[in-house]
């Protein structure tokens, strides 16, 4: 009788201490998990459901996601049937410990796949995006500036101690593109002048090419809107220049328009126009340039502003 007791209280135990192990650190290793992603990348993961993954490297899954990214000072949402979170390794030579993160089926369509490696002095970034609709895409309790379906391709490898040996690629394309009408305000209200209502535009197909040598990205090939119903087209080309203290990278790049008669004619587009009118080459078109510094651009600073192209 005394033994079955013993046995019964064994058994007892071993299914509380099995029931332990499989709930409590689980329970405890998603807070863990979510936290640490969160506080390295600021992307904020909320699952109906986790579970362990095994097949190549360990990993967790995740059902039923709601995925916060930053987007500058703004936010970004999405939700997505499935994401992956794995242990991963970007980079040759030598390879660099990281992550990857695999969303699947987001809400309005596409999936997004990113991995990021770190190394002492140095960063491994991989990007696609497949079929991605850009509706879903903007700042939070806002519309998306873009309407369009958006395949990504890209690979930086970033050189932290000597930017000139960094090194990468980024491709993309999108299809169907429209923009929406939207209001343009600079932050500072002294600048009020160059604000402009940007009007509802077709643009078509946009391809874009950008490589990244001796720690130049240099825009390769860059077009949209070369269809004939495009009211929007254009070509950009030039480079941006990363050093050391990102703020300091200067970006040199020109820009070349051409509105549709449509545009030119739609009384939405007055103010866009107007903004134009100092840039204007010839009839209904138009060249931009900037030369400035990340600096400038985030202090908005008066080398912000475009000057006009001339050839």
């Amino acid at each position: 009788m005394k033994r079955k007791l013993i046995v019964k209280i064994l058994g007892f135990s071993t299914l509380f201490l099995i029931m332990v192990f499989i709930f409590f650190p689980v329970n405890n290793l998603k807070g863990y998990i979510f936290e640490r992603v969160y506080s390295q990348s600021g992307i904020l993961l909320v699952p109906e459901s986790i579970y362990f993954t095994l097949f190549g490297l360990p990993g967790v899954g995740m059902k039923n996601v709601g995925v916060t990214l930053p987007l500058g000072d703004q936010e970004l949402d999405l939700w997505s049937r499935k994401v992956t979170l794995r242990s991963a390794f970007s980079g040759f030579f030598p390879p660099l410990p990281g992550v990857s993160l695999n969303i699947t089926d987001l809400k309005k369509g596409g999936d997004i796949y990113t991995k990021i490696g770190k190394g002492l002095n140095s960063v491994a970034f991989n990007l696609e995006m497949n079929q991605v609709n850009l509706e879903q895409i903007g700042p939070r309790n806002g519309a998306s500036p873009l309407k369009g379906l958006v395949d990504i391709d890209s690979d930086i490898h970033l050189n932290e101690t000597d930017v000139s040996k960094s090194s990468g690629y980024f491709n993309v394309k999108i299809k169907n593109m429209m923009v929406t009408q939207q209001n343009v305000s600079p932050p500072d209200p002294a600048m009020a002048a160059f604000s402009f209502i940007i009007p509802a535009m077709n643009i078509g197909q946009l391809n874009g090419a950008l490589t990244m040598k001796n720690g130049l990205l240099e825009i390769s090939q860059f077009k949209f809107g070369e269809e004939p119903s495009s009211d929007f087209k254009g070509s950009l080309n030039g480079d941006f220049k990363i050093e050391k203290s990102f703020e300091q990278s200067t970006l040199n790049i020109a820009l070349r328009l051409k509105l549709s008669e449509r545009i030119l004619q739609n009384p939405d587009a007055k103010t866009f126009i107007s903004f134009l009118s100092s840039y204007q080459t010839s009839p209904g078109e138009y060249g931009l340039k900037w030369n400035a510094t990340v600096s400038d651009f985030t202090n908005f600073s008066i080398k912000a502003i475009p000057e006009r192209l001339n050839n």
